[in-house]
């Protein structure tokens, strides 16, 4: 019996080839690409997972109001682990990281420049789940400049000797000695590095652990078992103000402290200086939401195919129950047979995800991999779908088919499936609205950043090189650039501390006449005299530095929104005083503005302008050059050139500032990519159904096409009487598109205080691409039925 069913499905299979090719591709990618959208959520929502008593695990952070600036970081005083273990019973263990960031490693020949390099303690070890390859974890920190390498990294410098007991330069200044390795930390852990620094190396350096003036030390803590959080936020706290200096106290910042788990962190923290760029729990709704709804439009392909090719064997039906057939038996035969197709694109889509896994690895830029024998949740889960879509494209010729009595299926007037007409123009609406909505919220991922992209951002960010300094060459800043100056591809440089999109300094200032006793934090930076000129801002009063005046550097220069802000009529005169750290004791500086700089983005178009100092000094780390568009490739290499005979065990790096600043918003590229090609994706599907759905409308008029061209009816006629049907649908979908993606986009362009409007024709332009797609998909079947010789659609059954 079995045999003959196979038998029976198989034959099916191939007398209606191109049915059975639609509705197997269409489905087969809506299960891949929703498999990959799925890996992608999967891995973005089990971050930090991997680690033993995960759930248990909190970091502290801290939100810093100072005069209604809000800071909020992921960081402590440096002596408050130890004591949160002293002084509360209910935390078991704690451990702290403090960011190095990058470092010049030296080993024999081998230069290299190294990032993700961090400060830790032992107890580390005991909070995240590091698997360890030699050594002795409870001893790799704990005496000043030990060093734990990971795998890669011992590979990298030792080769395969042995690494433990060697020693690596740092800077050409700290020597460290290896004391360990470890395996790198997975793909989907908030915290990764390439080295760990003992923490003690700090009190060598000048930098100890014991004040609790500073910031800036992350701090994770375990629990006890079965131990509460509740009321836990309020006793570190208490503990933090006991603690804290009466200079900061002063300085009247209102501090909230709170506890954050550790799996929340990649997805719901956003606090500043992350040790890793985090996600965003919003993108993984929407992503989530597309893998879905691409699986939904296959689902309906398949389900609305699969239906209306059932109607031909509706004599087939009859035939069968006048030679015997149970009911019973005619189920069976037509849920195997879609059961089959839905196995046969299960099969076809392990092979896409295989072939599309490395494209879409490198457009997330994530590490996914997908091993059905091994993931087993996603497998089960496909298989499941596989056999839910089977079912329920069966459901109709198998319950309602074997229904039919033999005398009602051999009636000439007899048409199967005329009452299911509005539920598949129902499902090809819905599909359409689907699609209309994916079409337009590219349209608007797409303007707004090019908006970003066009932006006036008050500074000529293009042609601007920027160098890191960096060892030797450090304390050689001011003759490196007067070098750099007589290269002949260059207009202007500059030394400075900060550029926009490239790092930020705050700290307390208080202006004349305003918040005098009261600082209030803003940022700034220290440049010297060519700031201005080579980023080609321009000033709106007074001057800027300038060699002339010995006296600048005890001057300042402030933006038009701090002028506005503090409401000087006349700001140049005034005296801005800054808070300055002099042996932890809290110093206010004195300086007179001397000029007026045109408000400038220094921070992403997510933010607001806000007021900025500008400092002067010759020192800095970064030396910005504005070079000529004839020749870059050739400047570049001067530059390095004077580099390398100045600084030749250094290496020389550089970057641009367009491509700097363009680089804050790559998450919001990154998905407008994957929107882009998911939304092509789902439009291919939905036109496989429309146009599996014209040819069996034409299939199913070929007789009334027939008759029509006798009585005279051109080919354009009979295009128009197949597609219209199609039309009204997807006009239908429009309507429904519109509101859903105008109160979803305007969300999201919430996240920027610059951003596009939405204008109608976005709105417009999205449905006649949509519109356009599906009568191309239509018309295509409906030219071939139009022009088709009437005497054989005469001739038809």
């Amino acid at each position: 019996m079995i045999k003959n069913y196979l038998k029976t499905a198989l034959r099916n299979l191939f007398k209606k080839k191109s049915f059975s090719a639609i509705n197997i591709i269409g489905l087969a990618i809506g299960m891949s690409v929703s498999i990959l959208m799925l890996l992608f959520v999967l891995n973005e929502v089990t971050y930090d997972r991997f680690n033993d008593n995960s759930r248990n695990i909190y970091r502290i952070a801290l939100n810093l109001d100072a005069q209604g600036r809000i800071l909020n970081i992921p960081s402590i005083p440096p002596p408050m682990g130890p004591a949160l273990v002293a002084n509360f019973p209910e935390v078991a263990q704690m451990g702290r990281l403090r960011t190095r960031g990058d470092a010049l490693i030296s080993y024999e020949e081998k230069l290299i420049d190294e990032s993700r390099i961090v400060y830790a303690d032992s107890g580390i070890f005991d909070i995240f789940s590091i698997d360890v390859v030699r050594g002795n974890p409870e001893t790799f920190l704990e005496a000043p400049f030990n060093l734990v390498l990971t795998e890669e990294m011992a590979e990298k410098y030792f080769g395969s000797e042995d690494p433990i007991g060697k020693t690596l330069k740092m800077d050409n200044e700290d020597v460290f000695s290896v004391v360990g390795v470890v395996k790198k930390m997975p793909e989907n852990s908030h915290f990764k590095f390439n080295m760990l620094l003992s923490l003690p190396t700090l009190n060598r350096t000048g930098e100890g652990l014991d004040s609790w003036m500073g910031f800036n030390f992350t701090t994770y803590f375990e629990l006890q078992q079965n131990a509460s959080t509740e009321g836990l936020s309020e006793k570190f706290y208490s503990l933090l103000m006991d603690n804290m200096p009466e200079q900061i106290k002063q300085l009247d910042i209102k501090i909230d402290l709170y506890l954050q788990p550790l799996t929340s962190i990649h997805l719901h923290s956003h606090t500043e200086g992350e040790l890793e760029p985090g996600g965003n729990v919003a993108y993984i709704w929407i992503l989530t939401t597309i893998a879905i709804f691409v699986l939904l439009i296959a689902c309906i392909n398949f389900m609305n195919l699969s239906t209306a090719q059932s109607a031909h064997r509706a004599k087939e039906v009859g035939m069968r129950k006048v030679l015997g057939a149970q009911r019973g038996k005619l189920i069976s035969q037509f849920l195997g047979e879609t059961m089959l197709l839905s196995f046969i694109s299960f099969i076809l889509s392990l092979i896409l995800i295989q072939a599309l896994l490395p494209a879409f690895n490198q457009l997330s830029r994530k590490e996914l991999v997908f091993n059905p024998f091994q993931n087993w949740v996603v497998t089960l889960g496909l298989l499941g779908i596989t056999v839910v879509v089977g079912f329920l494209a069966g459901t109709y010729p198998a319950f309602f088919l074997s229904a039919y009595s033999p005398l009602d299926v051999f009636r000439s007037q007899f048409k199967a499936g005329r009452g299911h007409r509005f539920l598949r123009n129902g499902l090809v609406t819905f599909q359409f609205v689907i699609s209309i909505a994916l079409i337009c919220s590219t349209f608007l991922v797409f303007f707004q950043m090019r908006y970003v992209k066009k932006f006036d951002l008050g500074f000529d960010s293009e042609q601007v090189m920027v160098i890191h300094y960096r060892g030797q060459l450090g304390n050689q800043r001011d003759v490196f650039k007067s070098k750099i100056m007589e290269v002949p591809g260059v207009i202007k440089a500059s030394n400075s501390q900060t550029l926009p999109g490239i790092g930020r300094n705050e700290t307390f200032f208080s202006f004349e006449g305003f918040n005098q006793g009261k600082p209030k934090v803003y940022p700034f930076t220290e440049a010297d005299e060519d700031y201005l000129e080579t980023l080609g801002m321009e000033l709106s009063a007074g001057r800027f530095f300038s060699k002339e005046f010995p006296g600048d550097n005890k001057t300042m220069v402030i933006n038009e929104t701090l002028v506005q802000e503090v409401g000087w009529d006349e700001p140049l005169g005034k005296i801005v005083r800054m808070t300055d750290v002099i042996e932890e004791e809290f110093v206010e500086v004195p300086y007179t503005v001397i000029g007026v700089v045109k408000d400038f983005h220094y921070e992403s178009l997510r933010e607001k302008i806000r007021g900025f100092v500008i400092k002067m000094s010759s020192g800095g780390g970064r030396l910005s050059v504005k070079v000529r568009p004839e020749n870059i490739s050739g400047t570049i290499r001067s530059a390095e050139k004077i580099w390398n005979e100045m600084s030749p065990v250094d290496p020389f790096e550089y970057s641009f500032l367009d491509d700097t600043f363009d680089r804050i918003y790559s998450a919001e590229q990154r998905i407008g990519k994957i929107f882009l090609a998911f939304t092509l994706i789902t439009i291919f599907v939905a036109c496989l159904g429309l146009f599996g759905l014209a040819s069996f409308t034409a299939e199913q008029r070929t007789k009334e096409i027939g008759i029509r061209k006798v009585m005279g009816a051109s080919v354009s006629n009979v295009v128009l009487l197949l597609s219209r049907q199609f039309t009204k649908w997807v006009l239908l979908a429009n309507l429904i598109a519109w509101p859903l993606v105008f109160f979803t986009m305007r969300k999201w362009l919430e996240n920027f205080a610059y951003r596009i409007d939405m204008g109608i024709w976005i709105f417009v332009l999205s449905g006649v691409i949509a519109l356009g797609i599906a009568l191309l998909s239509v018309s295509t079947k409906a030219v071939k039925a139009a022009t088709a010789n009437p005497v054989q659609s005469l001739r038809y059954e």
